[in-house]
């Protein structure tokens, strides 16, 4: 597999296609090359030299495969382009309309190359890749103002933690560099937008209780949680909250007390305290915690006698995240996490798995992509069906924004006591 994708990077017949496109984009306009890209897709037609790349690519034996990666690839280098000019949004409407359009008939003078290269332009429709084409452009003019008659799916534009598990995989990682930029630019404006509106309404309500700020327009709340809420998990994620320390404060503790090369067996049952006192006393906390005193005690015990390593870490915590949220991703089951969601409510449940990623934020990414599942599991119900799921994924937004944001949020922690 490894090879194969290289030998993608790497075709020269590609490469031909991509510069091709490249010169479109920046000499002509979006009509003009989106008639060059029907023609060039469905006709084999254009340029000699970019039909001729195109044309070898098609009569390969792996084009079934491979020809879907060269044409999203083609797609994002003409998003990556058109994306920060909104004069250009309904260019990016037509390019996926294009897909859903019947190809010219003709006769079979044209050759077995035409044939197969309508056969698979028509067949890109149906891939994952052209899903997370359209669910990115059609992200970029979304609106995130929820609505209880609306389903989940439609406030995606809200949590850009979602946007890479979303609207990338692995694959397209590692051959579509476009692909990753539009996803990341969108990501760090939607993100750096919010840290934004959620720095002037913590500044604005502080004036405001201080009487400093009766006359000035009021700042609306940036979340859908009330604003009781908001201040409780802002308290939360950037207060004194487990034994006088902040989460940030606990962790570097932890890591301190557990170094590396540390006894493998130890360290998860310190592990399990660590996640324990996140908890309150109680029967619940009882039950939890044998549950999670079990799971560690029986995860990788051939390596219970040897020292931890940042490879051991890493895994003990994803298999931990997936005990604690989505156990199984292909049968989708959570119930873990919805018990402990009733027992300690949204912010306590994202506090205890933000303690995870501060002690190894490797798992970021990989608790995000179980998130995604989560919004993917429920995306078709109705806001007002899954009020607790969004109360769940805008704290983790304020979590990750106090946290790993693009903003210096520091301030917030003096103005929240």
């Amino acid at each position: 597999m490894a090879d194969y994708l290289m030998d993608i990077l790497c075709n020269p017949d590609e490469e031909v296609i991509y510069s091709g496109v490249y010169r479109w984009v920046r000499q002509e306009t979006p009509e003009a090359i989106l008639a060059r890209f029907w023609e060039l897709f469905t006709e084999l037609r254009g340029e000699p030299d970019i039909v001729a790349a195109l044309e070898r690519a098609v009569l390969r034996t792996d084009a079934p495969k491979r020809f879907r990666y060269i044409l999203n690839r083609c797609c994002y280098i003409l998003v990556n382009h058109w994306r920060n000019q909104s004069q250009y949004r309904g260019a990016m409407q037509q390019l996926l309309e294009m897909f859903t359009r019947p190809t010219p008939v003709r006769g079979i003078d044209r050759g077995r190359a035409v044939g197969t290269l309508r056969r698979l332009f028509q067949g890109f429709a149906q891939t994952d890749l052209y899903l997370r084409l359209y669910q990115t452009i059609t992200l970029i003019d979304a609106s995130d103002e929820p609505a209880d008659d609306r389903p989940l799916a439609s406030l995606l534009r809200r949590y850009p933690y979602l946007y890479e598990a979303q609207l990338t995989g692995t694959e397209d990682r590692q051959q579509f560099r476009e692909q990753l930029e539009v996803v990341q630019h969108l990501q760090t404006e939607a993100q750096r937008q919010f840290e934004h509106q959620l720095a002037r309404y913590v500044t604005y309500e502080y004036r405001r209780a201080l009487g400093a700020d009766k006359n000035c327009q009021p700042v609306k709340n940036p979340t859908v949680l009330t604003n009781q809420e908001l201040y409780l998990a802002l308290k939360s994620f950037s207060g004194k909250v487990d034994n006088g320390m902040t989460y940030q404060e606990r962790a570097e503790k932890f890591l301190q007390e557990n170094s590396e090369g540390q006894n493998y067996r130890l360290f998860k049952q310190n592990l399990a305290n660590y996640i324990i006192t996140s908890m309150p006393a109680g029967v619940d906390r009882d039950i939890f915690a044998r549950k999670l005193y079990k799971f560690l005690d029986e995860l990788f015990p051939q390596f219970d006698h040897q020292g931890v390593n940042d490879l051991l870490l890493t895994r003990t915590c994803s298999r931990l995240l997936n005990f604690l949220v989505i156990d199984n991703a292909q049968n989708g089951n959570h119930k873990t996490f919805i018990d402990l969601l009733c027992q300690l409510g949204p912010t306590r449940v994202v506090g205890l798995l933000l303690k995870i990623v501060l002690i190894c934020r490797k798992v970021k990414g990989y608790l995000e992509r179980l998130l995604c599942h989560l919004f993917n599991y429920y995306a078709e119900k109705l806001q007002g069906e899954v009020r607790w799921l969004i109360k769940v994924l805008e704290n983790f937004k304020l979590a990750f924004s106090l946290h790993f944001g693009v903003v210096d949020l520091r301030f917030i922690r003096q103005l929240i006591v």
